[in-house]
């Protein structure tokens, strides 16, 4: 069933453009030319005021007479035209009112339509998700692939937009292989200094590769041993500076001078921490020691 309509209607308008003329207007411009060249270049002092509020009447008083009969003619000559008007706007508003109501059943069909069409791309996009081993959230849906024209006449999806998705899933895909291969490098460099590798990793996600990495980590870990060597320094220094070779320091606890004494030769071998821990304990007990430094 054909639902087109003839705009072949007998439709016109008649109306006759109108003339507006102004009677005598010579006269009324030589009026105005009088009156201007009377009173533009007057002067007028303080003692004169009251002369010039009746040249400002006179003045008032002629532009009111002109402007008076400009609003009548206006007048006049628009109320044709305003029944005109009124008159088509009755028969425009019919006509918007009907094509209102064709305009929602098709933003209805529309919606549905595109409901159809997003299920579709979901379902693609799902299987060759599973196909590169991701998961089907991580792909962002593009409004364009939801389109009349990414869709066959057996509404299908293109094969450009199969392709665009396709390639969406292995940049991804290949991206979270990468990340996960940086991440990797990170963790076997860092174990190797014995390090705590999660801050390290976390690096990897504020966009730094492993090589921009490495190069921290070895400052990092140049910084520690430095650290840990002046610390090493300053132990030894200390234990230098209170210890006697053959000779017994003293003592915290009274020694049974009767019991059997024992000598014998003990390597150790530890952290500045370690070894002063060790110093502060032997002469707790009144230990006789010796410190040979290598």
């Amino acid at each position: 069933m054909s639902n087109e309509l003839s705009t072949e209607v007998i439709f016109d308008v008649n109306y006759q453009p109108s003339v507006i003329e102004i009677i005598n207007e010579d006269q009324l411009a030589n009026l105005i030319n009088v009156t201007v060249k009377r009173f533009e270049n007057l002067i007028f002092k303080e003692d004169d005021i009251a002369d010039a509020k009746k040249a400002r009447a006179e003045l008032n008083r002629i532009f009111d007479l002109i402007d008076s009969k400009r609003k009548e003619v206006k007048k006049e000559f628009s109320e044709p035209l305003t029944t005109f008007e009124n008159q088509i706007k009755i028969y425009s508003d019919e006509i918007k009112l009907a094509s209102k109501g064709i305009a929602e059943q098709i933003k209805e069909f529309e919606a549905k339509t595109k409901e159809e069409r997003k299920t579709i791309v979901l379902a693609f996009i799902k299987k060759q998700a599973s196909k590169a081993e991701i998961e089907p959230n991580e792909i962002s849906l593009q409004s364009n692939w939801l389109n009349a024209s990414s869709f066959t006449a057996k509404n299908n999806l293109t094969r450009k937009i199969e392709e665009e998705i396709i390639a969406e899933c292995i940049a991804i895909k290949q991206e979270k292989e990468n990340y996960e291969q940086q991440k990797s490098l990170v963790e076997s460099y860092v174990k190797a200094y014995g390090l705590e590798p999660m801050a390290w990793i976390s690096l990897i996600d504020e966009g730094l590769t492993a090589a921009q990495i490495f190069p921290k980590i070895d400052q990092a870990v140049k910084e520690l041993r430095e650290k840990e060597e002046k610390e090493i320094e300053k132990t030894e220094k200390q234990i230098k500076q209170t210890a006697t070779p053959e000779r017994a320091v003293g003592t915290t606890q009274e020694i049974d001078t009767d019991e059997p004494k024992y000598s014998f030769a003990l390597n150790i071998t530890g952290t500045a921490k370690q070894l002063s821990v060790i110093k502060q304990t032997i002469e707790s007990l009144g230990v006789e020691y010796s410190v040979e430094m290598n």
